[in-house]
């Protein structure tokens, strides 16, 4: 992402990378959801792991898995809200929601495990597994789930 010039009396855009001009209001809300998504994704690892003693990938792929399910209730009422899914759509969507996120969250875990594996310590390893996820989940849900490109 890179800043335009400031002139007087103007905010600068923020203009990303290969994005377009500007970036577009649905991928901001997306990214909102997605960082509150971390917030629920550090909840449950966070009672899993510290609380219950549960392991580190298990409680990984239940917290991906949780914020996943929270991510698309949440997508899906705000960021879509124009394209909402109801009824049996909806549990089309979240299907292909999960399924399209399947990869990150495949690299997530696996990226967390091996972090934590090699003593990184747990927030550094979950955090990263988190972010690769992420950068999947809203091209590939913007086109397989809600229908765009």
């Amino acid at each position: 992402i890179a800043m335009a010039p400031a002139r007087a009396g103007r905010w600068c855009r923020i203009r990303p990378f290969r994005l377009g001009r500007v970036i577009p209001a649905r991928f901001v809300s997306f990214s909102l959801i997605g960082a509150l998504g971390v917030v629920v994704h550090f909840a449950i690892l966070s009672l899993l792991f510290q609380a219950a003693g549960a392991d580190f990938v298990v409680s990984q792929a239940i917290a991906a898995v949780g914020a996943m399910t929270g991510n698309f209730l949440l997508n899906n009422l705000l960021t879509y809200r124009d394209q909402r899914l109801r009824g049996g759509a909806m549990l089309r969507g979240w299907l292909t929601f999960t399924l399209a996120c399947s990869v990150g969250a495949v690299a997530n875990v696996g990226i967390a495990a091996a972090l934590f594996h090699g003593d990184v310590g747990w927030i550094l390893s979950a955090l990263a597994g988190v972010v690769v996820g992420a950068v999947w989940n809203y091209a590939v849900t913007s086109f397989y789930t809600w229908g765009r490109g």
